[in-house]
């Protein structure tokens, strides 16, 4: 291969039904710095028994796949499969990376001799006045600082060098959350570096119902359960509760929320808790319901 049109880059996209989200999302990426010709977007489908809606056009370096089985690490395991680049890029398909976003990420794994790279991830709103649940999000949602602190991060915005998965493997497939800080911890344990990059950025939609949000916390605990292998009723359930302490004193030095929004936040902390602890004892007693999550 011709090393000046060789793909060093393959921005994998996992979507489910939002053809909308995913329009935006590819129309940011063609706005990019980064030639074109270097890197590749694979969209997995993880409906593919449902077609692209009419008028529906790819960019010129994208490329459709689908895969049948359900969730998103198993169609971002697609991804990686179909992938040509040397460095895998990961985005949600209701993300909007900014024009520099590639730029700034390749430039944090070179020139920080990082193996992966954790970008900032911008809330939207839908208004200038947040519901509780986007006051909540904007206090909590996607703290790719602190998760790289911890050696995790989140696939809403991470690149990662093609050898860490040939080292320590994919995305567990079997979890439906969770599966992004599974595999960067095990990334990071086995020693590859993982940094912060807060030039790289994307913008988010927040979750505005507190019904999403719950929808959310439903899958994030049976994510954690399977994470940290807990089958008791109460096995892990310190850890929920354990944390209300450090959330509370990160809520209270918000200085970039106002009172109204962080009673909101306080209010909808304490019921999502609630919404966790009542989703592990559902899984513990074989609630079908409680284990077919939706997504």
């Amino acid at each position: 291969m011709n090393l000046s049109n060789r793909i060093r880059v393959s921005v994998i996209v996992p979507t489910y039904r939002d053809w909308a989200g995913l329009e935006h999302c590819l129309s940011a990426l063609v706005r990019r710095c980064y030639p074109r010709k270097h890197y590749e977007v694979l969209v997995v489908n993880n409906a593919p028994q449902e077609a692209a809606p009419t008028g529906f056009t790819l960019p010129g370096n994208a490329r459709l796949v689908g895969e049948p089985k359900p969730g998103s690490y198993a169609a971002r395991n697609r991804g990686i499969a179909e992938a040509s680049g040397e460095v895998l890029a990961f985005l949600d398909a209701d993300c909007l990376p900014a024009p520099d976003w590639l730029e700034a990420a390749l430039d944090c794994l070179e020139s920080q001799n990082a193996d992966l790279v954790a970008g900032h991830i911008t809330l939207t709103y839908q208004s200038e006045k947040l519901t509780p649940a986007e006051c909540y999000e904007k206090a909590f949602a996607f703290r790719q600082a602190q998760n790289v602190e911890q050696g995790v991060a989140v696939t809403a915005n991470l690149i990662v060098r093609r050898e860490v998965f040939d080292a320590v493997g994919k995305f567990n497939e079997k979890m439906m959350s969770g599966g992004d800080f599974e595999f960067t911890r095990r990334a990071t344990a086995a020693g590859f570096k993982l940094v912060y990059c807060p030039d790289a950025v994307v913008r988010h939609p927040a979750r505005n119902t507190l019904a999403s949000l719950a929808q959310k916390a439903r899958r994030v605990s049976a994510g954690s359960m399977a994470l940290h292998g807990e089958t008791g009723a109460l096995q892990g359930s310190g850890r929920v509760l354990g944390n209300l302490g450090n959330d509370l004193r990160e809520l209270l030095q918000r200085s970039d929320m106002s009172w109204r929004e962080r009673s909101l936040t306080l209010g909808v902390l304490i019921y999502l808790k609630g919404v966790k602890l009542r989703q592990r004892l559902a899984m513990r007693f074989n609630s079908r319901k409680a284990r077919e999550l939706p997504r």
